[in-house]
């Protein structure tokens, strides 16, 4: 989707079966986000004492959210220089710098999770909390999109919390989606403790469409109780509508994963380096501080035709399958050189940014 939409021709982009192409392509971030969610309770349930407590554990896991954070506004700097950023640096400069992604939804939502294990640590409050949150979210908002918050609040906290000034995913509603997929994934491991999870997953193929048709019959309702309403971006029927088709995906996945029994190893590397292949292939396609006008978009701008736009497509696709599985096996087979590459490249980039004057 993103390397489409960046080089093919604007009459081809116009036409409704490319339209049709990016309904679907609007599913693929909150599938991001609902599989970060799955995976935080998989990955936290079973040591759920330990995130009780400021120990090495909880430690390690801030640690990482902390890498995430960093790499999600790495991504978004207009320079490559800490002295210009803080001195020379216009509004609309720090408006980009501090603009939401999926990377940012990803972090502060795993952070507000992690804060409610730490706080309330029973696994009832901390389900009933989350319920809660991913109800609200999406009926508020219609409401904070619809107020410029840059007039109460810094760039830093506003930025995070409505697309009023280019933030393409705000915490709301798409924060939710990630509190989507722990609900999923708490109930599926409690569908697993009752050796339940088959006909626990068979419910989202009644619930998926379930929830599509009471978001195509709320939309369809004649009144309207906000002010502003956009089917698109902040309608809680959407929001619903989108749920459905997770459901529907997880469910489908699911049941095939059980008749394949053992999946393809390349698409298990992809799942376990998705952070890698995201962050990567960002500046190769768009261009970064670090590679300003060399990029695949810079390179053929937007008048490539269908079968142009797919060879560069594939080509990307093969490469950043190729660097996964390198990555892969570094981690796994060669793990001091995978870090000291780690180290040295995080070396040169916060040397450079620290010391290069404009």
């Amino acid at each position: 989707g993103h390397t489409f939409r960046a080089i093919l021709e604007n009459k081809i982009i116009n036409t409704a079966l490319f339209q049709f192409h990016d309904f679907f392509h609007g599913v693929s971030a909150p599938a991001f986000l609902f599989g970060a969610g799955l995976t935080f309770v998989l990955s936290t349930r079973k040591r759920w004492e330990d995130y009780h407590h400021w120990d090495p554990p909880l430690a390690r896991r801030f640690g990482r959210l902390m890498i995430i954070l960093m790499l999600a506004y790495i991504i978004h700097l207009p320079f490559m220089s800490a002295r210009k950023l803080i001195l020379e640096s216009s509004h609309q400069d720090y408006l980009v710098f501090f603009q939401s992604d999926v990377l940012q939804c990803i972090g502060f939502g795993l952070l507000a999770l992690h804060g409610l294990v730490f706080f309330f640590k029973t696994e009832r409050r901390f389900y009933g909390l989350v319920l809660a949150a991913t109800i609200a979210i999406p009926l508020l908002t219609p409401l904070i999109w619809d107020v410029d918050l840059l007039k109460y609040y810094p760039s830093f906290i506003s930025q995070l919390l409505n697309n009023k000034n280019g933030s393409l995913y705000p915490l709301l509603p798409f924060v939710g989606f990630l509190f989507v997929g722990v609900l999923a994934s708490w109930e599926f491991m409690l569908a697993v403790e009752h050796k339940r999870e088959k006909r626990f997953m068979q419910r989202f193929f009644i619930l998926g469409p379930v929830f599509i048709i009471a978001g195509l019959i709320l939309d369809a309702v004649p009144f309207q109780v906000y002010p502003t309403y956009n089917f698109w971006y902040t309608s809680p029927n959407y929001f619903l509508i989108r749920v459905g088709s997770l459901l529907l995906i997880l469910g489908s996945i699911w049941f095939a994963v059980e008749k394949i029994k053992k999946p393809p190893r390349w698409i298990t590397i992809l799942g376990k380096e998705s952070l890698l292949i995201y962050v990567i292939h960002l500046p190769i396609l768009y261009g970064s501080v670090i590679n300003p006008g060399y990029s695949i978009a810079t390179l053929f701008g937007s008048r490539l035709n269908l079968f142009e736009a797919m060879s560069v497509f594939v080509f990307l696709t093969v490469f950043m399958v190729a660097l996964a599985f390198l990555w892969d096996y570094l981690k796994r087979e060669k793990y001091n050189i995978y870090r000291i590459i780690q180290i040295s490249i995080a070396a040169i980039f916060f040397i450079i940014f620290f010391t290069l004057e404009y």
